[in-house]
């Protein structure tokens, strides 16, 4: 470790951890990125990093190395790979960081060689601060390094890097990958463009000219731990690369550092600043917000545009759990339609000739039988996709498919027209025309010859509307592989044909990056935004063409993923309020992915919650999420002031509804780790600081008391991942716990009187990060 005034370096790598940590002044640094690193700014160069530092001579740092191969014994792992970067990563918290390191530089600034222990402990909270907060897993280090491509000759080098120290011939190697000697000498001089033997001993090279730079210990002592056998071979070694003894290049050194020693004067005063920093930063409390509303209606109204629920497979519906959940939903959230996929599932038995007039929808009518007689509008997507079993956001898991496709689109159409013809006779028009039918552009095709989307879509609002005058068709929900081009194209097409749908419908995850979006910078911190971007974007090129038409969001959610702890969590509470309030000026009506946990149940779903994407859990508990959509339909028809953390309305009796949440975004270690993991879910976003909000509403119609009857979701009341940590996370539960969960999960109450003076009500809000409040005001 080094406290210095930072020299220009041209691009260089080495196999030691780099950890640089900017006092004062600036450095531009390039590497596959360049960025400049400002005063506080922190940054880790991986083992094998290539980077090169420009800077003017007043730029001072304290530079850290960590031997990549401690941090190989101290980790399991086969590669080890950490992203840190504030200067260019800005959504991650780095306080933790940046205050252990700034402990480790006031340590270093006063050494006590008597007593190094403090030192040495600071050291490893900072190397278990780079494990547990930026470390990347190793199936995503793609995504954040062009150099790694997870294939073998990643392994081989990496393996080299962790025992190039020991004594490892190629036959070694071989064996340890279980490959034959011959062709692992042939693979490794193609991969990396030089022999074994040379690529070993430069790397034992590269790390002995840093021990020489870095320690002083002798050089006899710095060729054994290298894995050179004696002084001599070092030295032939290393005249060949630099030119110069081992003993030269240190002297050399010495006298560059001596160069850029920091005068003690300067020493004190960094010393006080750093420590000035930390008191001040101890001492910091969450800013308050002033907020002002009057209590005066406007011509604004607050329409919760959030009326649609996903619920999955149709074939899910029959199952007795999931129809109680669907009526559950219905009654408690009000939602306006169901949507429901693969009607014409294998499962159903309709048909095995799709060219004859044998349609038998019996088992398919028990399942729409159970929403007509419940009085629930039914939402269908015509198209096929496959069944998914697991998701993440880079991958999806499917079964079997869901139904053997029409060979042509003369059996689709004559499936489509049987079944609206069974719907008819059975429902009725009156029913049908309460219902939307939608043929989305998903990436199944409808049938397997020549599909074509147009096609397929013309002939199926043709037959819809033969059958149901007034029905509502949808349609477009193009898939993440279309681009702006081909949506464009099919836009036009659709408005030439006079065909267009009454409503354009699109599928939003937060962490998908559809085609459509390829020439916009995919900010994964900034993914709301994003999000945001691609529905104008849609939206906008239906207006420039001049339809008319309704728009809707017609599956949406913070992620695509049904395996992600953040789902069962508070911060998916914040997630859905912040994406209803910031969406619905620009859609007609949205549809939440989705229902219930009981659809995602699998063999990996033993447990009370695995991160499924429902607003119940599979046994019916109410999850963080189902309150916020509660709470966002108990608000007031009429808006008096919407904001980053609150939306204030005014219901018909005059009460003052207010709902507040405080959601915090996520860090870039939300995207570093595999979804499925329980972790510590504090670490996954920028910071977990409390908002506190100092309202004045004005024009209250008259003084005196009012009383505020409060309802509370946060860590401690209302959230099921909480209580099933109080349970010790049991994997399995009796109904007595089942039951207990239901009855405590449940929003925590609080009520207060506060006296109005001259028109003016003031109350005072402190949130929680992740916390969701529901406030009442009305007149005691």
């Amino acid at each position: 470790m080094e406290l210095i005034y930072l020299m220009n370096e041209p691009k260089h790598a080495h196999q030691d951890i780099e950890i640089l940590y900017m006092i004062d002044n600036e450095v531009e640094i390039q590497t596959d990125a360049s960025f400049k690193l400002k005063e506080n700014d922190i940054v880790v160069f991986n083992s094998g990093e290539e980077h090169a530092l420009k800077c003017d001579r007043n730029a001072i740092v304290f530079r850290l190395l960590i031997p990549y191969r401690l941090l190989g014994k101290l980790s399991s792992d086969e590669y080890i790979f950490f992203q840190c970067n504030s200067a260019l990563y800005t959504a991650s918290n780095y306080s933790g960081l940046v205050r252990l390191v700034e402990r480790l530089v006031l340590r270093y600034l006063n050494l006590d060689l008597a007593d190094l222990s403090e030192l040495g402990s600071i050291l490893f909270q900072i190397i278990h601060e780079l494990f547990e907060s930026y470390k990347v897993d190793r199936d995503k280090i793609g995504q954040y390094s062009k150099k790694y491509q997870g294939v073998r000759i990643d392994r081989i080098l990496n393996y080299i890097h962790l025992h190039y120290f020991e004594t490892l011939n190629l036959p070694d190697l071989a064996e340890y990958f279980n490959i034959s000697e011959a062709y692992i000498s042939r693979y490794f001089k193609e991969k990396v463009g030089k022999n074994y033997l040379t690529y070993l001993n430069d790397v034992r090279i590269q790390n002995a000219a840093f021990d020489l730079c870095q320690t002083d210990h002798s050089v006899t002592e710095i060729a054994l731990d290298n894995g050179f056998s004696t002084p001599s071979v070092l030295n032939r070694h290393f005249r060949k690369k630099f030119g110069r003894t081992p003993s030269e290049y240190r002297n050399e050194m010495i006298k560059s550092r001596e160069s850029l020693e920091i005068a003690e004067g300067k020493i004190e005063e960094i010393q006080q600043q750093i420590s000035g920093k930390m008191e001040l930063e101890s001492n910091r409390e969450a800013k308050t917000k002033a907020v002002k509303v009057s209590a005066l209606p406007g011509e604004t109204n607050w329409v919760n545009k959030n009326i649609i629920i996903n619920i999955g497979e149709t074939t899910a519906v029959c199952d007795a759990e999931i129809q109680k959940h669907v009526i559950f939903l219905k009654n408690e959230l009000e939602f306006s339609y169901f949507r429901i996929w693969n009607l014409f599932s294998d499962k159903f038995m309709i048909t095995t000739d799709f060219d004859g007039d044998s349609f038998n929808f019996f088992y398919l009518d028990s399942v729409l039988d159970f929403f007509v007689q419940n009085d629930i509008a039914l939402f269908l997507d015509l198209g096929e996709r496959k069944r998914v079993i697991m998701a993440t956001s880079t991958s999806e898991l499917h079964s079997e498919r869901e139904h053997h496709k029409p060979c042509n689109i003369r059996q689709w159409e004559n499936l489509l027209r049987h079944f609206m013809l069974h719907l008819i006779r059975r429902y009725g028009k009156t029913v049908l025309e309460k219902w939307i039918f939608e043929f989305p552009w998903h990436l199944e095709p409808y049938y397997q010859e020549a599909y074509d989307y147009v096609s397929a879509y013309s002939a199926g609002r043709r037959i819809v509307r033969d059958a149901v005058k007034d029905a509502k068709v949808a349609g477009l929900c193009p898939n993440i592989a279309v681009n702006e081009a081909q949506l464009l194209d099919v836009i036009r097409q659709l408005k030439k044909e006079n065909i267009f749908p009454d409503i354009v419908t699109m599928r939003v995850f937060m962490d998908l990056e559809p085609q459509l979006m390829k020439d916009v910078v995919y900010q994964k911190e900034h993914d709301f935004l994003y999000a945001r971007q691609f529905v104008e974007r849609i939206v906008k090129m239906v207006r420039d063409e001049g339809l008319a038409c309704e728009f809707c969001i017609s599956e949406w959610s913070n992620s695509v993923s049904n395996r992600t702890m953040i789902q069962d969590s508070c911060a998916r509470g914040t997630t859905v309020i912040n994406f209803v309030s910031g969406m619905s000026e620009l859609v007609d009506m949205m549809g939440f992915w989705h229902g219930t946990d009981a659809i995602d149940v699998f063999y990996d779903t033993k447990k009370l919650i695995y991160g499924g994407g429902g607003l119940l859990t599979k046994d019916g508990i109410k999850k963080p999420s189902f309150y916020a959509f509660q709470f966002l339909n108990r608000l007031g028809g009429k808006l008096l002031k919407i904001g980053n953390n609150y939306i204030i309305t005014r219901d018909s009796s005059e009460r003052i509804v207010c709902l507040f949440y405080n959601k915090r975004e996520y860090s870039c270690f939300y995207y570093f780790k595999n979804e499925t993991e329980h972790k510590d879910l504090s670490k996954l976003f920028q910071s977990e600081e409390k908002v506190i909000l100092e309202f004045e509403i004005t024009d209250m119609e008259r003084d005196g008391e009012y009383l505020i009857k409060e309802e509370v979701v946060n860590s401690s009341s209302g959230s099921i991942q909480d209580e099933w940590k109080i349970l010790g996370n049991q994997e399995e539960l009796g109904k007595p716990e089942i039951q207990y969960l239901k009855s405590i999960c449940i929003p925590r109450i609080y009520m207060k009187n506060f006296i109005c003076v001259e028109g003016k009500l003031r109350f005072r809000i402190e949130l929680e990060p992740h916390e969701i409040r529901l406030i009442h005001i009305s007149p005691y």
